[in-house]
């Protein structure tokens, strides 16, 4: 059984209200980029490209199994930077479907992770060009 991750945008005050309430915070949100069961090997595409975005470690956890973390706007900024210049070519050039199930990832189809790096940089230059923050919700699958 792996896991999910999404990213919703959030404002700064719901950022703030969730490192006081994160179910809160969880439950308020709506979903603007779902990776579902993609997002390590989408991780491991930006890895190896040298795209210094860890979907899992950035952003400041709000609980105790880090299923749920605030990225604010500054973060989020950097973010749709950093993934600016991701060019579907550059994620075909690294996936490696060999090494990444050495790795325990499972590969997916590469036009399946390509447009999930596509949405993934949308989201990011969407939330950005607006100014707010993000969440990221990961969830068991099942």
């Amino acid at each position: 059984m792996g896991t999910r991750m999404a990213f919703a945008a959030a404002t700064s005050m719901e950022l703030d209200h969730g490192v006081a309430d994160p179910e809160w915070l969880r439950g308020s949100v709506r979903v603007g980029c779902d990776l579902g069961s993609r997002w390590e090997a989408v991780q491991f595409l930006l890895d190896a490209a040298g795209v210094p975005v860890d979907l899992r470690v950035d952003g400041d956890p709000l609980d105790t199994g880090q299923t749920l973390a605030a990225w604010y706007p500054e973060l989020v900024a950097e973010a749709a930077a950093a993934l600016s210049g991701v060019a579907p070519e550059l994620v075909a050039r690294h996936y490696d479907p060999v090494r990444m199930a050495e790795e325990g990832i499972d590969p997916a189809d590469p036009s399946a992770l390509a447009a999930c790096v596509a949405a993934l940089t949308r989201f990011f230059a969407g939330a950005a060009e607006r100014g707010t923050g993000a969440v990221m919700l990961l969830r068991a699958e099942g």
